[in-house]
Parts: structure tokens; C-alpha cells; sequence
């Protein structure tokens, strides 16, 4: 599937408050209804892979809150350094996604919707993740530095003298130690470790335990953290590496926690030459293009223009070159100052390619004429390239030793930052935490995007946020009798929301009554408080499926 947010628990028995607190985070608050949430599409994902055993539902639901923490922390930290994530920045990466999965253009939005998957919702996931991407890079991966020693002896070991490589695809349990631990605080964490791996020897699975109890970024995924080559990872887990398919090595103690690793799968790499030795060239260009339909006296003509360039810039420095190419370049290179990047033999017409590869740096050609026009070419630089050399394979080098020491140093940054941070956790209703009705995937059960709709509405509402408030109802809403037109309602609505200084309004006792696949009729119990009223009630929203999303078409108390 494209974006795995399909929740699929029943929430007909859900009879506790929609917006009750799990936890506040620098005083940004996590609701009880969201980590519920969460909860109950994790359980559904490892019931649609058939895991025969499931999780506590209130040891997952701890584990959930936990991760919800980790990101809100994350997502706090980037804002306090200025990160942010641009409109283009989304639509790019949207397009990646279009493309990866054969979409044409703007297909995703009616992929997802298909899939129950709000559009809008989607985007905000994908801009959470891209910043929290932003964030990482900078605060850890941008202060990590391999050496140049390393990077050469790994290079000496592994690629020098090429032979058949095996690489294994790992997964992590990870116990995370407080800053500075007492002998008491190692030992609680040691005795933990060794409980988890006892229990993973008998048979348990080691991916329900990951997301149960690992406190690694990756714990959602089941603990899944890749592929490693040896001498690619970090050298305590060096002889992870070894052992053999299944294989679960004993937990490891690092400076910033336990691991416990599992060997998932492997793979052999047999040698390869990556061919022969060549040269480069980098260079510039200025192109007078010869139409098709160009008389012998227009072609002399831009023959002589070439000449005269060719001479102005016999003995001009390279930003001269490059400002007269965009002056009067007509090549697609002209904006950047006709600079082509780096070629070899073989890339460019037979004509330009002889030209380029007789210039020193720094030299200009003649006119060179080939089917496109008539070139002036400049030589910034020229190299010797051995794809068999350490210089050829540095920046691979360098990326797998960067991914091995960020294994380790991820954790110890979330760690340092939970340890910073105000974290007040509160004791959620039952109702919620056992997650009643789970187990019972046949009942009827509104569907989550439905809820998060209904979610919206509640919270537009709570903060007085009439332009969200009123989004929340569809083309086809119809007001109740009491006011004469949807225009009298919008503006009543308007009214009310800006005079009140206080709005509280919680949902509990959900119900569904019928269901379309277009249309969901629900009803419910709604608490409402402001600085004018107080009053509890029964109401029945009915929705209607949009191309953005669910939306109210009517409100019956």
C-alpha cells in the first residue's frame, strides 16, 4: 500500500472522553483518542501478516505514546532551530512517490482515496518526516566526521583486493541507559536485556518484541534497521555480521544502551571490476546555432560572431567565459553559464569531443562546427578516473561508516533529548487502553478517517477556528430548520465562534448507526462548555465522502 494508515478497530463501544490527555510534552499535549489510534492500526497490521500471538494491548499502547513522545520532541526541536519544509519541497517528494509506483502526474491524491487515505493528512505526514529528516542531518549526522584513516582502511579490506562479500539485513532491540548511569541503573537495564533475549531463545517473535519494548527510532518497523557489509557497521556489532541466518546474538552493552541483534537474511556480492581507467573533462561551452534553412552567407556570418568570441575570450579567466555564455549562448547550458559539468570519451559529438580533450585547463577553442551550431569551448579542468581506485569509491565509503556511527549516536541524541525535556504522562480511560472490541475484526466499525474528520471538526471548534470549522461541512450540508439558509448559519456560526472567549467541546459514546461507501451516519454524546453555556447531548452527524476528504452534510440533535 502506499501510506499503511488504515485503523481498523471497532470504536463502537468507545465511552470514554474523545480528547482525555496521554502525556503533554513541553506543554504540547498528546491526546488519549490518538494514541488509541495508532494503537489499533499497529494491532491491525500484525493481524493482516498473521501474527499468531498479539501484544498486550496496553504494554503497545505504552510503547505508541512513547514513539508519539520521540516525535513531538523531534518535531519541537526543528521549529526551536528555524527548520521548516517548503510547499515545493512536498510536491517534489510527492512526485518521487507518483513516480516509484507508476503514477501518472497527480494520480496519488485519487490512489489514497481509494485506499480511505486523506490527501491532506498524508502531505502532513510526509512534511513531519521530511523535517524530522532536516533535523537529523543537522543536529547528528552534520557533526559526525569519518576519518580519512577509516575510510582507506576499509577501503584496504574490502575493495583493494576484490573478493565475494556477504551482507546481512539486520534487526535491533534497543534498552537505552540514562546519561551518566549508576552501576544500580545498568544493572536494571542488563537484567531487562537479558529477560527480552531469554524470551526470544524460547521462540517469541522478534519483531512483536521490537515494536513492544525497543526504545530505537526503528521499533515501529519491528526493529528493521537495513543492510550492513563488515567493516560497515559499527565494531561492537562487527561480529553480528558472522553468524548465520536467524541467528540472535546476545545483547551487546554500548555507552548509550543494550542491543539485541537478529540476523533476518544475507546476501553474497561476487567480486567485480568496475572497468577500465579514463579521462574526464570539465568544460564550457558558448553555442551559435546554424538553422536548418540558413543560407551559405547567414552561415558565414555566424561563423565570423563565433571567430570574434572565440578571440575576445582567448586569454579571458573562467567567470568572463561564463558570463559572456549567458549573454549569448543559445544551448540549454546558457543559464548556468554554459557549463556542461564533467564528460568522458564517448558522451559528446566526435567534433566536440576532440576539441575538449586537446585543451589544457584553462585554454579556449577555436570555432568548432558540428551538427548543432558552431561551439567555443573552455576547459575548467581535466582528471585521470580509476573506478577501481579508493578515490572512486570514497563517497560510498564515507556514506557506509556515516550509517554505521548513526546507529549508535541516534539513539544517544533522542535519549539526550528526552532527558531535556518536560514529559508529563496522565493515566488514560480503560476504555481506551484495553482497546475493547479489537479482537473482533468482523464488527462494524467507523472507519478511521471518518473519525479523524469528526477529530478536526471537534478540535476547529474547541480553539475557535472558524475557517477549519466551517471547512469541516460539504458542498451538500444543509443547516437545520432553524436558521432560514446555509449563508444564516455561517454567519450565526461566525458570530458565536468570535464573541466567545472560551470553547470546550469533547465527543464520547460513539455509535455507528449506517454505513455507505460513500456515506456514514454516526451519533454520539457531545459535551459542550463556554464562557456562556453548558449543556450535554446526544447528536448524529451524517458525512459524505469528498474528493479532500469526509465532510458533515447534516447535524441532527
Amino acid at each position: 500500500m502506499l501510506f499503511a494508515m488504515l485503523m481498523a478497530a471497532s470504536q463502537q463501544a468507545l465511552a470514554e472522553p474523545i480528547d482525555a490527555l496521554a502525556a503533554t510534552v513541553n506543554g504540547e499535549a498528546i491526546s488519549c483518542f490518538e494514541v488509541a489510534q495508532e494503537t489499533r492500526q499497529t494491532l491491525q497490521q500484525m493481524r493482516d501478516a498473521g501474527a499468531e500471538r498479539l501484544p498486550d494491548s496496553h504494554m503497545l499502547f505504552a510503547r505508541v505514546l512513547d514513539e508519539k513522545i520521540t516525535k513531538t520532541l523531534q518535531l519541537q526541536e526543528a521549529r526551536k532551530l528555524g527548520l521548516s519544509v517548503s510547499k515545493e519541497e512536498i510536491d517534489d517528494a510527492i512526485a518521487k512517490v507518483e513516480e516509484r509506483n507508476h503514477l501518472l502526474p497527480g494520480q496519488l491524491q485519487e490512489a489514497l482515496r481509494l485506499q480511505g487515505v486523506n490527501y491532506d493528512d498524508y502531505r502532513k505526514q510526509l512534511q513531519d518526516q521530511m523535517l524530522i529528516s532536516k533535523l537529523v542531518n543537522q543536529a547528528v549526522r552534520a557533526k559526525v566526521q569519518i576519518s580519512l584513516e577509516a575510510m582507506q582502511e576499509y577501503y584496504r579490506k574490502h575493495l583493494a583486493h576484490p573478493q565475494p562479500i556477504r551482507e546481512v539485513r539486520l534487526a535491533q532491540i534497543f534498552l537505552a541507559l540514562p546519561p551518566d548511569p549508576s552501576p544500580e541503573q545498568v544493572a536494571k537495564v542488563r537484567a531487562k536485556a537479558r529477560a527480552i533475549y531469554r524470551r526470544l531463545q524460547k521462540g517469541e517473535d522478534f519483531a512483536q518484541l521490537a515494536r513492544l519494548v525497543s526504545e530505537a527510532p526503528d521499533s515501529s518497523k519491528g526493529g528493521e534497521i537495513g543492510w550492513f557489509f563488515s567493516g560497515a557497521i559499527n565494531p561492537r556489532f562487527e561480529h553480528v555480521t558472522r553468524l548465520p541466518v536467524g541467528a540472535i546474538a546476545e545483547p551487546i552493552r554500548t555507552p548509550s544502551g543494550y542491543y539485541i541483534m537478529k540476523v533476518l537474511q544475507e546476501r553474497w556480492h561476487e567480486p567485480r571490476s568496475m572497468g577500465k581507467s579514463y579521462d574526464e573533462v570539465h568544460a564550457r561551452h558558448i553555442l551559435l546555432k546554424v538553422p536548418a534553412y540558413a543560407t551559405a552567407a547567414d552561415e558565414a556570418r555566424i561563423r565570423a560572431q563565433a571567430e570574434a568570441l572565440a578571440k575576445e575570450l582567448r586569454d579571458a579567466d573562467d567567470a568572463t567565459f561564463a558570463t559572456r555564455a549567458r549573454e549569448v549562448s543559445q544551448g540549454p547550458s546558457a543559464a548556468k553559464g554554459g557549463d556542461l559539468g564533467w564528460f568522458k570519451r564517448g558522451q559528446m559529438v566526435p567534433e566536440f569531443e576532440r576539441a575538449a580533450f586537446a585543451l589544457k585547463p584553462g585554454e579556449t577553442s577555436r570555432p568548432v562546427k558540428t551538427q548543432f551550431g558552431y561551439h567555443i569551448i573552455r576547459v575548467i579542468e581535466r582528471h585521470h578516473v580509476d573506478p577501481n581506485s579508493f578515490a572512486a569509491h570514497k563517497e560510498r565509503i564515507e556514506q557506509l561508516l556515516l550509517n554505521a556511527v548513526m546507529q549508535e549516536q541516534l539513539p544517544r541524541w533522542i535519549r539526550t533529548l528526552k532527558a531535556r525535556a518536560n514529559i508529563r504522562k496522565f493515566q488514560c480511560p480503560e476504555a481506551l487502553l484495553s482497546l475493547r472490541g479489537v479482537p473482533d475484526v468482523a464488527i462494524e466499525r467507523i472507519p478511521n478517517e471518518v473519525m479523524f474528520a469528526v477529530e478536526r471538526w471537534r478540535r476547529a471548534w474547541s480553539e475557535r477556528n472558524i475557517e477549519e470549522y466551517l471547512a469541516s461541512y460539504g458542498k451538500h450540508f444543509v443547516p437545520s430548520r432553524h436558521y432560514p439558509s446555509r449563508a444564516a448559519w455561517e454567519r450565526a456560526k461566525r458570530r458565536i465562534l468570535s464573541t466567545r472567549r472560551h470553547i470546550h467541546v469533547s465527543l464520547s459514546d460513539f455509535r455507528l448507526i449506517r454505513k455507505e461507501p460513500e456515506r456514514i451516519e454516526i451519533r454520539f454524546l457531545q459535551h459542550y462548555e463556554s464562557d456562556a453555556l453548558r449543556d450535554e447531548k446526544t447528536k448524529t452527524l451524517i458525512l459524505e465522502r469528498e474528493p479532500d476528504g469526509w465532510k458533515i452534510i447534516r447535524e441532527i440533535i
